[in-house]
């Protein structure tokens, strides 16, 4: 089949482990035949550049196509609005069977409308990446950008669609105050991950922990993104710094805010079980994931999680209702303040809390919701 995923919402990234790599790889995994239509920007060291307009077709075989959005009035509208000009076209051209929307809220949605009215046999999928936490946060951008624009292109657009996923609880939450749309098309599509066979996993895991110099028995915890104040990293070493009598080492890797630099590096110097490992790219992020025995993630959401799941690691999370709702299997350590994270290793030293059994209900959640595997077959019925 013919698969066009449409990410004009997005920032498609070559080498990264978000939705748009792993879906779309999967897609290609599966003999399909694939075009990714993003906006003509990308991350570069964790900041958006632009690209311009690019036609190109990866290793992996998928074509990507970047449009730069039209100019409407200035940057900031023409960032909000999103209109380019060529994707009724590339439609056409391509042929599509199955299209997949990255989000609505963008106003040539109007043109994969028109190509499926003309073309009623094409499955239209959509998704939504949207709640309170990352959109709607002033008066202009709730009251104006997505209930008086985006709010009609979600309603315009919901009747012509196959399903309707929503990442998490209080993304659903978001579309059905705010867009008013119905829940009868609507199911759960997790951000997931590639799941690793054991010989894969086990073979991953050896070679990093000896890379890093890990002894038998020693407990190794990772903590990733960019480092900003939402990601109570500060705390989170401070907690850490407070059970020196813990056996583990605490790698961290990402980005430091300029603001954050000075504060953190400091931190990272006090406590010789800490180690500052820099950026790392999507491969390597997931072989330190296999490798590791804990993810920490107290502050804000990041899709390192799904991953982290997905390489069979014990978790630590604050407790968003997206988490709470839809990704508990008895495998979380659930911290809001300090406190709790110092409470956290307290017990994992004393025993009480057993990091192997909450691997081990990390793999078998990530087999049985997380597997891109799984979550691309449900594009093909």
């Amino acid at each position: 089949m013919k698969i066009a995923h449409v990410g004009l919402v997005c920032f498609f990234t070559e080498g990264m482990t978000y939705q748009d790599n792993q879906l779309t790889e999967q897609n290609v995994r599966d003999g399909h035949e694939v075009l990714y239509i993003s906006n003509a920007a990308k991350y570069v060291n964790g900041e958006i550049v632009d690209t311009g307009y690019e036609d190109t077709v990866l290793e992996n075989g998928m074509r990507l196509v970047r449009l730069p959005y039209e100019r409407i009035v200035n940057s900031y509208f023409s960032d909000k609005l999103r209109k380019v000009k060529g994707l009724y076209k590339l439609l056409c051209d391509f042929a599509p069977d199955i299209i997949f929307s990255h989000n609505l809220c963008y106003l040539s949605v109007a043109d994969v409308l028109r190509y499926k009215k003309e073309h009623p046999r094409v499955k239209l999928y959509a998704d939504t990446h949207t709640d309170e936490k990352n959109s709607g946060r002033s008066w202009f951008s709730m009251n104006v950008q997505h209930k008086l624009i985006y709010k009609p292109l979600y309603q315009r657009a919901y009747p012509y669609l196959e399903k309707y996923f929503y990442l998490s609880q209080e993304r659903k939450d978001f579309s059905v105050k705010h867009y008013g749309l119905p829940e009868d098309k609507m199911e759960f599509y997790p951000l997931g991950g590639r799941i690793l066979e054991d010989s894969e996993y086990e073979a991953l895991r050896a070679s990093v922990r000896a890379e890093l110099g890990l002894k038998d028995g020693e407990l190794m915890f990772i903590h990733s993104g960019k480092l900003d104040a939402a990601k109570r990293t500060e705390e989170l070493l401070d907690a850490f710094a407070a059970v020196p009598e813990l056996k583990a080492k605490l790698f961290v890797c990402g980005s430091i805010p300029q603001d954050m630099e000075a504060k953190l590096k400091g931190l990272f110097s006090r406590d010789e079980r800490v180690q500052f490992l820099g950026w790392k790219t999507a491969d390597e992020l997931v072989k330190l994931l296999c490798a590791a025995d804990f993810y920490l993630q107290p502050g804000s959401q990041s899709a390192t999680m799904e991953n982290a799941l997905c390489c069979r690691t014990a978790v630590m999370l604050y407790p968003h209702l997206a988490y709470t709702s839809d990704f508990d299997g008895g495998n979380v350590v659930w911290v809001e303040n300090a406190g709790d994270m110092e409470k956290a290793f307290k017990a994992i030293h004393s025993g009480s809390i057993d990091l192997k059994e909450l691997g081990n209900k990390s793999s078998l959640f990530a087999s049985e919701y997380l597997d891109y595997r799984k979550l691309a077959a449900r594009l093909y019925e």
